[in-house]
């Protein structure tokens, strides 16, 4: 009798789930990561996806945000966003991007950035960087907040012809 009554218990409670995630007609959002994306998963017991560079530059993280800044020895620089899961995101997740070359004994050094016209990252030119020295300063806007993070010009540059 007890077994029936917790069986019973169990459909019921099944049944109830089962027209509350569709009660209004509609499916229920995918919510897990696509198998061509699986590289992005998060790792078992981290909050967030991996580090791996996508595009042969460094990434980085402010808050629940990842990028990938791309340096070429050229001068040309790119930024990809991505979330915490290391899903990309479009150029216009963000706003008002600026990076800014630093220097030593020099003031920063800006660099113009736009939208790419597929609308996946942010490109600009700046000039060129031969010594080791020197940083990249990244500022944009996400969600009414503007953050921004440094890194050595040199790590960029290194990963990306290590890529080679």
């Amino acid at each position: 009798m007890r077994a029936r009554f917790i069986q019973a218990l169990f459909a019921f409670a099944f049944s109830l789930l089962g027209a509350l995630a569709g009660c209004n007609g509609e499916s229920a959002p995918r919510t897990a990561i696509s198998p061509a994306d699986a590289s992005a998963a998060p790792i078992p017991g981290m909050a967030h996806g991996n580090h791996n560079p996508k595009y042969g530059g460094v990434v980085l993280m402010n808050g629940d945000l990842h990028f990938e800044i791309v340096a070429k020895d050229d001068g040309h620089y790119t930024v990809y966003f991505s979330d915490a899961a290391r899903r990309e995101l479009p150029a216009t997740a963000v706003s008002n991007v600026k990076l800014s070359i630093h220097r030593p004994g020099f003031r920063g050094e800006p660099v113009d950035m736009k939208v790419s016209d597929n609308g996946e990252y942010w490109q600009g030119q700046g000039g060129n960087v031969d010594d080791k020295e020197t940083t990249l300063q990244i500022f944009f806007d996400y969600q009414g907040e503007t953050r921004t993070s440094d890194m050595p010009f040199f790590a960029a540059a290194q990963t990306l012809n290590t890529a080679k």
